[in-house]
């Protein structure tokens, strides 16, 4: 049988987190995933078995919940090893400790990504829910003694983008070079905290003066990982820092194993193409919502030279937030929907609950 080639598949090893981050884009979250679960250990082996057999993976990315939650996860990288495929992994870095760092060297990890949002525990902690900031750091402080390759990531908001320097300057004190810039994009569980989260233009700008100084004065590998359209942001602007777009439909996908069986066209996007548990991945693949996703955009982006590539930015916000898949992602859409703008600075006023036009 001839393998389906995909970038990456991000497998979602279980729906449990030791936080509640308020950015979490799991549509699970709002019970910490009781209500979801994850797989029994040998369903999951299984399908990960076969996605790994079936699949011409460039790399695998672990996530979940939190993945270091899962106590078979090295069962998991052990497959992975074994079909040569490199790993991934999303962590909070919480669960991390030198017997942990240390039981992670010898597998082929190309990196394992920890956020912080703030330079001190008081803005990270109200990121995350709870008190995890000196665990976090310990985590990352672990990894580096041992080796493990470690990427940072800051999900930028409308509270931490003025401190983005800060978050970086603690990434280069802790040996991290390698940084993600995750501009907040409330999908899921994220969508309840638009208003208190989501970042203007103006927010977003001054996040990037600073990742573009310190990208300079560092030599650090700065990537903006969800969109940001350059009709908000010119692009050029900043060439210390890397931007990308909605990898859906493209040669750079990752598709999403949720902790239930359900494959997904990314880790933010909640309708499922088929129960991996039963079908296979090439049928999936073939889904017909998957094979059309780009072939629409929003209205608004039109007449624009960049359609093809930007979509509007993030599909799965334009769902949570707006009720439309392929509305504009409301990070732009605040600035040119004058009824989305009117309705987000009123439940700024009064609330952070943005409830969704059906």
């Amino acid at each position: 049988m001839k393998r389906r080639r995909v970038h990456s598949i991000a497998i979602e090893l279980t729906s449990h987190c030791n936080q509640r981050c308020s950015y979490c884009y799991n549509a699970w979250r709002e019970d910490n995933g009781r209500s979801v679960g994850a797989l029994p250990g040998p369903q999951l082996m299984a399908v990960v078995e076969r996605a790994l057999t079936e699949l011409e993976l460039d790399h695998v990315t672990l996530t979940g919940g939190e993945t270091f939650a899962r106590a078979d996860v090295f069962d998991v990288m052990d497959a992975c090893r074994r079909h040569e495929v490199d790993i991934q992994i999303i962590s909070n870095g919480g669960l991390i400790d030198d017997t942990l760092a240390a039981r992670l060297v010898p597998y082929p990890i190309r990196c394992i990504q920890v956020t912080l949002n703030g330079p001190d525990a008081q803005l990270h902690d109200s990121h995350v829910g709870g008190e995890h900031f000196a665990a976090t750091i310990r985590g990352i402080e672990a990894l580096r003694r041992h080796g493990v390759p470690v990427a940072g990531c800051i999900v930028v908001t409308r509270r931490n983008a003025a401190v983005v320097g800060e978050i970086l300057d603690l990434f280069v004190g802790l040996g991290v070079r390698l940084i993600a810039l995750s501009r907040f994009s409330p999908a899921g569980y994220a969508a309840a905290n638009v208003a208190e989260l989501l970042p203007s233009r103006t927010d977003m700008i001054t996040c990037l003066q600073q990742a573009e100084l310190r990208g300079a004065e560092h030599d650090l590998d700065l990537q903006v990982t969800m969109p940001v359209p350059p009709c908000v942001v010119d692009h050029a602007d900043y060439p210390h820092v890397r931007f990308g777009g909605c990898p859906i439909g493209t040669e750079a996908q990752e598709l999403a194993l949720g902790p239930s069986g359900e494959l997904r066209s990314c880790t933010l996007h909640t309708e499922s193409l088929g129960d991996a548990r039963s079908q296979p991945f090439s049928t999936m693949l073939d889904a017909p919502s998957l094979a059309a996703y780009r072939d629409v955009t929003p209205e608004f982006c039109a007449p624009c030279p960049h359609r093809s590539s930007c979509l509007g930015g993030c599909g799965a916000a334009a769902a949570s937030v707006l009720g439309n898949p392929r509305g504009l992602d409301p990070f732009v859409a605040q600035h040119v929907d004058e009824a989305f703008a009117a309705r987000l600075e009123h439940a700024r006023r009064g609330s952070s609950s943005l409830p969704v036009v059906q």
